[in-house]
């Protein structure tokens, strides 16, 4: 029960400070929608070609990729694609 008051807290605050960033800069969020958008559509064809040239490695998307992108743009979408590297030759 203590856990589940203490989720319902944590959603609370998040939702709060969103609703205050988003009444002072709501650029951010078209920002933040933009890089995750256009990140996770160059994961998708980044996959595609490298699939279809025969190298092992892709990102999967999800949650975390399209979250990763949204926040670093570029450099998170090459971060992913060299750990994906990184670990495909280890």
């Amino acid at each position: 029960m203590n856990s589940y008051i203490f989720i319902a807290i944590i959603i609370a605050c998040v939702i709060f400070i969103t609703v205050c960033i988003i009444r002072r800069r709501p650029d951010l969020l078209i920002d933040f929608a933009l890089r995750a958008c256009f990140g996770t559509a160059g994961i998708y064809l980044l996959n595609l070609a490298l699939s279809i040239q025969g190298y092992p490695v892709s990102v999967g998307v999800n949650g975390v990729t399209v979250l990763t992108n949204g926040l670093l743009g570029l450099p998170g979408f090459l971060l992913l694609y060299g750990l994906s590297l990184y670990y495909s030759y280890a």
